[in-house]
């Protein structure tokens, strides 16, 4: 990869769109709500984790390791960028919800459970703006890998914001408040990509330390958020199977022209 990043806005555009009009699909709630089970979320969130755990490992570290050798950055300079990352969403999930709370309800026939209590939307937005942060990173690698985050990170948005409005309705809040919370989840991502866009308008320099970053926040939410609740909840072997299915999804993709 170059060391000058150009990027390309109108398909930034269109990844926007595709990232915040994916929890736009919950306004049918409840018809979700009576079909959607705690199986397929566990699926849906094996699968995401696989595929975020992949990416980082095996497309956007050794990208940010080789651009920073390549601008002869100092060592510490991507290891600096997967701890800030990791540390800034723990301390999301550790501050903005109360210790009860976790930013990945999980469902038992399609309703909460009671364990996790009201959902921080504060923190699921944080996650979200995060998540569009790496878009155009992902696209300053290759477009496989740019398009690859985008479908995983909307994989991701499906069960987060099906989680937001459903706790928001079985909390006994109002219709209203709960389309807030779907349109809370749905321009956070498209924030993200403006965001991350910028940090790259800033020089190539930066490139690898954003790099890291955004591995360290994919890192987080599936080795230490998603499969660890995953475990914890749902210890089925097509859940297992989903995990190792994402990772090799991204593994199998490195082989393809221009990945």
């Amino acid at each position: 990869m170059a060391t000058s990043v150009t990027l390309d806005w109108a398909q930034l555009a269109f990844w926007a769109l595709i990232t915040g009009g994916t929890p736009l699909i919950l306004l049918t709630v409840p018809y979700l709500k009576a079909r959607i089970s705690d199986r397929t979320m566990h699926l849906m969130l094996g699968l995401s984790a696989g595929i975020l755990g992949g990416l980082a490992t095996i497309d956007i570290l050794p990208e940010s390791f080789a651009t920073s050798a390549d601008l002869n950055l100092p060592p510490q300079a991507v290891p600096f960028g997967i701890a800030a990352g990791f540390f800034l969403l723990f301390l999301v999930e550790r501050h903005l919800l109360a210790p009860e709370e976790s930013a990945h309800p999980h469902f038992e026939n399609g309703k909460p459970i009671q364990s996790f209590g009201t959902l921080a939307v504060s923190a699921l937005t944080v996650h979200g703006t995060m998540d569009g942060f790496v878009i155009p990173l992902g696209f300053a690698i290759s477009p496989v890998v740019g398009t690859v985050i985008v479908l995983a990170i909307a994989l991701h948005q499906i069960p987060d914001s099906f989680a937001a409005v459903t706790v928001g309705l079985v909390a006994g809040t109002s219709r209203r408040t709960a389309l807030k919370y779907v349109v809370a989840t749905a321009a956070d991502t498209p924030i993200g990509i403006v965001l991350g866009a910028l940090f790259l308008s800033v020089g190539a320099s930066w490139l690898p330390v954003g790099l890291a970053f955004s591995a360290g926040t994919f890192l987080f939410v599936s080795a230490a958020d998603l499969i660890p609740e995953l475990q914890h909840r749902s210890r089925s072997f097509l859940v297992t199977l989903s995990v190792v299915l994402g990772f090799a999804i991204v593994f199998a993709l490195t082989f393809f022209p221009g990945a």
